[in-house]
């Protein structure tokens, strides 16, 4: 079963599956899909009847009511692909939509989906992002722990649990994606299988980062390439991750806490190292630190550690160079090995 219209909603908005959000061992499911979300409500019928809406699915669509006992179902007024309005879902919950390029100067009242509309918004994303990555200046919108960037596989981040089986967009016209701003996958009527199917196809094997939930509203060779430039992006969702989870604590104030990799390192004999695997290992958790205070925090689990200075100048040691035995080369051995050993033991390993 899925937790909360909330969370649901965040999931379905993001493409990223966080813990808080399916029972254990819930989902996806893989026989019908996890969360839709349909413009019109005479759609629902036969998407039930095609067997991609399934008996643990999510629904949200317009005007409908939860008569149980599942499906579950929400309706909803607004839209929740147009961004630029507030939408009620059920009859207690407000959502609100921005577009990325406004989003900075707009005022946030409550949760909060922020989409990449156009190119225009790519580009102010890849500035934010590669600011970031040079000063440790993060877009403070971003780092609310209410707000939801909208497709992040198709933005560097990892696209493991996306497609047809986690979430799908119905258009008024019956079209089917994973997003209102996605590639169509096909239509109502069609299974779970033949979706899944031309979402691999146009994802293919190799490329990382997803070609189908932004790719009706942004150029996606122009997306594409600036995915393979920025590896580091996957990391970048991962700070924005553990600085969300630090607002949502009340954890230091607007810019004060420092990410590792992004702007410098806690430990400066490990600025300058190229090819830190950190940086290439996307499941690898996130150090933080304000002043002598360290976070370590693991977005996969969403859980955050706090720690000493010198225990997190060990971590980081640990998780810029891949390995206990590449980090010892400046000595400590035993003391690393004790670091690397606990968090392995927590589940949070530092090194692959």
């Amino acid at each position: 079963m899925i937790k909360g219209s909330r969370r649901t909603l965040k999931t379905w908005g993001s493409g990223l599956v966080t813990p808080d959000v399916f029972e254990a061992g819930a989902a996806p499911l893989g026989d019908y899909t996890a969360i839709a979300v349909l413009a019109r409500s005479s759609h629902l019928a036969p998407l039930m009847q095609s067997g991609l809406i399934g008996p643990q699915s999510r629904v949200f669509a317009p005007g409908i009511r939860d008569e149980g006992p599942e499906p579950l179902m929400m309706g909803y007024e607004g839209s929740l692909s147009d961004p630029g309005g507030e939408v009620q879902v059920g009859t207690s919950f407000f959502l609100q939509t921005q577009d990325y390029g406004t989003s900075e100067y707009l005022s946030l009242i409550g949760a909060t989906l922020v989409r990449v509309v156009d190119d225009q918004d790519l580009g102010c994303f890849l500035e934010d992002a590669d600011r970031a990555r040079e000063s440790g200046d993060f877009p403070v919108f971003l780092t609310h722990h209410l707000v939801s960037l909208c497709d992040a596989p198709g933005l560097g981040a990892s696209r493991t649990h996306d497609g047809p089986a986690l979430r799908i967009y119905v258009d008024e016209q019956g079209g089917i994606s994973t997003s209102p701003s996605g590639l169509r996958l096909g239509e109502v009527g069609d299974s779970l299988a033949q979706l899944d199917k031309e979402w691999r196809h146009l994802n293919g094997d190799d490329e990382p980062s997803c070609n189908v939930c932004l790719g009706a509203v942004v150029d996606n060779t122009t997306r594409a390439t600036a995915m393979a430039q920025r590896p580091w992006l996957a990391r970048y969702h991962g700070a924005i991750s553990g600085l969300q989870h630090m607002r949502g604590r009340d954890i230091g104030l607007d810019g004060e806490v420092r990410v590792s990799g992004f702007g410098g390192r806690l430990d400066p004999d490990l600025e300058g190292i190229s090819d830190a695997a950190d940086e290439r290992d996307a499941a690898a958790p996130v150090l933080m630190w304000i002043t002598d205070d360290v976070y370590l925090h693991d977005a996969a689990t969403d859980r955050s550690f706090r720690l000493d200075r010198a225990t997190g100048v060990l971590a980081e040691r640990v998780l810029v160079h891949g390995s206990v035995e590449a980090a010892a080369a400046s000595g400590h051995r035993d003391n690393l090995k004790k670091v690397a050993s606990y968090f392995e033991r927590a589940g949070v390993p530092l090194c692959e």
